[in-house]
């Protein structure tokens, strides 16, 4: 089947479905059709019956359709038509009438299957005036005409469907692969054409979900690169500013013109630089960040107090913790340390007099009595590689982001009547 097209998938399984039901369905209307011939042979025998009590017609001179055989009982006389012994000997005949001797019933219907094993149907009943009995009585030729005819019908009909009903599925199909057949040629073109190219079904089914849900992802992607080249961009700028004042002080060095500072000013710059780079390393991690393992109970307070005691002679704000005993997120250390290290390194930055950290039950919150943010900065839920009010590289707190995400935390940024509230909330 997986070498098959899915136009001849489903023209042959829906042909092999059509043709299973055909035959189920054949075989039970034959049953039943058989059943159906053999009471209208019933009735018509009834029917012609009345012409054996006719002087002027004689059944097997009016009835063309069927084989008629006849016995007219008359008190102790009994007329036989010509051909009668090709329907049972002279024993069956007499067994046959001795069977609806004193019968009470107006009409008996009933069949037998002669010695020479074929089926004889006739009917029995008694003549207009009352002194006999006429046994009318034909082979199963009329049955088997009518089962073959009617069956003939019948799977003509059905094949004429099969054949209607699968080239309606050949031409839908068709159909529905060059669908398929254009959506995949869009799709591999689309890195060809820079993810610039839309395209969309306007199909209503499954196919035109995805071609929406393509649509969207090429959107995404081309957002994607659009922050990428904004990030080399950035990337550039912000590395070649430390990286410039490392070489010209280096250099100064080398030439002898430096003064007592410049090792302190290249060791500065430095540091600035690896920051920057482990931010980078950080935010790549996280596009690996899987749960390859069960979360574990974090505690917060130990986190903070470890990320704090970094931070206590690096600045000279106040930091002040309010931090309750046993309060643990789920998630994994080493990431909640990036997490609080990033917010307090952006509050640091930040900060005019006071960073103010307070733990709760399912609540983090981290303050800074520095400048608010830009709202419409908050809005972008800190996408990567974008800068702040101040020029900043954002790198730090789309990693805060991301990993809140991951945990299945919140962040939530606020800005308060006077500085900026990072809180972590579940």
């Amino acid at each position: 089947m997986k070498k098959l097209s899915i136009t001849g998938q489903i023209a042959l399984l829906f042909s092999f479905v059509l043709i299973i039901s055909a035959a189920l369905f054949t075989t039970v209307t034959l049953n039943r059709l058989k059943f159906v011939a053999e009471q209208e042979t019933y009735s018509r025998l009834i029917t012609y019956s009345s012409l054996l009590d006719s002087h002027d017609q004689r059944p097997e001179t009016v009835i063309k359709d069927m084989e008629i055989g006849f016995v007219k009982i008359r008190e102790k006389a009994i007329v036989y038509s010509n051909d009668i012994h090709s329907y049972m000997s002279e024993a069956e005949l007499k067994t046959v009438l001795e069977s609806f001797k004193n019968q009470n019933k107006p009409v008996i219907k009933r069949k037998m299957i002669n010695l020479e094993g074929k089926t004889i149907y006739f009917v029995a009943n008694v003549s207009e005036d009352g002194q006999g009995v006429n046994v009318i009585m034909t082979n199963s030729l009329y049955v088997n005409n009518l089962s073959r005819n009617v069956s003939f019908q019948i799977i003509t009909a059905f094949i004429i469907i099969i054949c209607f009903a699968t080239l309606c599925i050949v031409i839908w199909s068709n159909q529905f692969t060059k669908r398929l057949h254009h959506l995949q040629g869009h799709i591999l073109e689309l890195p060809k054409n820079g993810y610039n190219i839309s395209y969309q079904d306007d199909g209503l089914d499954e196919v035109g979900e995805l071609s929406r849900a393509i649509e969207t992802m090429r959107v995404e992607i081309q957002e994607s690169e659009r922050q990428k080249q904004e990030m080399l961009q950035n990337m550039s700028h912000d590395f070649k500013t430390p990286i410039a004042v490392i070489k010209s002080y280096a250099e100064a060095q080398q030439d002898g013109m430096a003064d007592e500072n410049s090792s302190k000013i290249i060791i500065a710059q430095a540091e600035i630089l690896k920051n920057k780079v482990n931010r980078l390393l950080q935010y790549n991690s996280l596009e690996y960040l899987e749960k390859n393992r069960e979360f574990e109970e974090v505690d917060m307070k130990e986190v903070v107090e470890e990320v704090v005691m970094g931070y206590k002679f690096q600045t000279e704000l106040s930091i002040e913790l309010d931090l309750t005993e046993d309060i643990f997120f789920m998630g994994y250390r080493e990431n909640y340390f990036t997490v609080v290290d990033n917010i307090i390194d952006n509050a640091r930055r930040y900060a005019k007099t006071k960073i103010k950290v307070v733990l709760k039950k399912d609540r983090l919150r981290i303050y800074n009595d520095g400048e608010h943010i830009d709202e419409q900065f908050i809005k972008h839920s800190f996408k990567p590689y974008e800068k702040g009010s101040k020029g900043e590289f954002g790198l730090g707190m789309s990693i805060v982001q991301k990993t809140v995400d991951f945990f299945g935390m919140q962040l939530i940024v606020k800005n308060e009547p006077i500085g900026v509230s990072f809180i972590i909330t579940k």
